[in-house]
């Protein structure tokens, strides 16, 4: 028979034990600095999402080329700048949240993806923004049961949240013979409307470090040039991209506003990737205006990787890192390494009031 004494010192060891055997995932803890990085956007960003999809064609060799040697989503030859992001911030390659068994998301998580508008009838079956809204919701949730509600408090106050998502929604509107410009005017404050919502979405559930790339130069794309037979850029789309980007800086300073701990970087993308377009010898290119891969007027046609039987139907240059444009509409991994040094830490006229290298050095 049992004391009272040896039965509370059983009691104890039984209770030490079951703690023990506990999973670690509802009490792990993460390093005092470690710093999330969450990924919101189109193909610009994307780093694989739009591959578990069947709404839009393989992406297939030459895109991937440069860097991982073979295609990884990125409608890229290589990096994006969230790898660069990534890179400098001593992350491992942030990993779209579509792929298979990923579940643990403490470094972050890529929700961008290829074709992503912010309004869902832009591109029917891509991840909108607002279902990239939804996956994260459920992000926080899993969060939440691995480090417990403070852990996962703590890891989204300190995460850095990037955005760079519109230029679908316009590109989607430029062929339009009933889009005049009060019809534009009230598409971008609807488009810049969702932008807003999710921004107090993703506040709401505790993020306070946000980063935003503005709509880049979508009239100068070798895709725009090409179906318009434009020589230089084509003058709607630069209107209306120029706009939104004007509304886009109004709109953070306003949202600022009554939200404590809230900060912005804001990445004057448009006139980054507008000037290399157009003077591309200065930042080290030999081809601005002409796409790397694709075919037609300007290689912008989007035929990169495709193939008719065994002949591909495109053109490839022999080196990427001396062209802008990758294909029709996206840089090179050489822009994309500028581009993103730039948001790490460029001058305060092209981003800003904060950078990224701030946000990440941020308690």
């Amino acid at each position: 028979m049992l004391h009272m004494d040896s039965f509370g010192s059983l009691f104890l060891t039984l209770s030490f034990c079951a703690i023990l055997l506990l999973p670690l995932s509802c009490c792990a803890e993460l390093p005092e600095n470690h710093m999330a990085f969450f990924i919101f956007g189109d193909s610009l960003l994307d780093s694989g999402n739009n591959i578990y999809l069947n709404f839009s064609g393989t992406l297939n060799f030459p895109y991937g080329e440069t860097f991982f040697k073979h295609p990884t989503g990125r409608v890229c030859d290589g990096r994006i700048v969230p790898d660069f992001i990534s890179e400098y911030a001593k992350l491992p390659y942030i990993k779209p949240y579509l792929e298979p068994g990923f579940t643990d998301y403490t470094n972050g998580v890529n929700f961008a993806c290829a074709g992503a508008g912010v309004l869902p009838e832009t591109h029917p079956g891509t991840l909108y923004f607002k279902l990239q809204l939804n996956y994260f919701e459920e992000v926080v949730k899993g969060l939440k049961q691995q480090l417990g509600d403070a852990g996962a408090r703590k890891l989204l106050s300190k995460a850095v949240y990037l955005f760079s998502i519109g230029g679908n929604d316009y590109n989607a509107i430029q062929n339009n013979p009933e889009a005049t410009a009060s019809f534009r005017k009230m598409y971008m404050t609807m488009v810049l409307g969702n932008i807003t919502e999710g921004i107090k979405q993703v506040y709401a559930l505790g993020g306070r470090k946000f980063a935003f790339q503005n709509v880049g130069p979508i009239g100068c794309m070798p895709a725009t040039r090409a179906a318009s037979g434009s020589e230089g850029c084509v003058h709607n789309p630069t209107v209306i991209a120029k706009m939104h980007n004007i509304a886009l800086s109004r709109l953070l300073k306003r949202i600022k506003h009554g939200r404590p701990g809230f900060k912005y970087a804001l990445f004057d993308y448009y006139t980054s990737l507008t000037m290399r377009t157009l003077y591309s010898s200065k930042f080290g290119f030999k081809a601005g205006m002409s796409a790397c891969c694709g075919s037609g007027p300007f290689n912008g046609q989007f035929s990169c990787g495709k193939m008719n039987g065994t002949t591909s139907v495109y053109n490839l240059c022999s080196d990427p890192s001396e062209y802008v444009w990758f294909d029709a509409a996206h840089p090179t991994e050489m822009a994309n390494r500028q581009l993103a040094s730039l948001l790490w830490d460029g001058p305060s006229r092209t981003v800003g009031p904060y950078n990224m290298k701030m946000f990440f050095e941020m308690s």
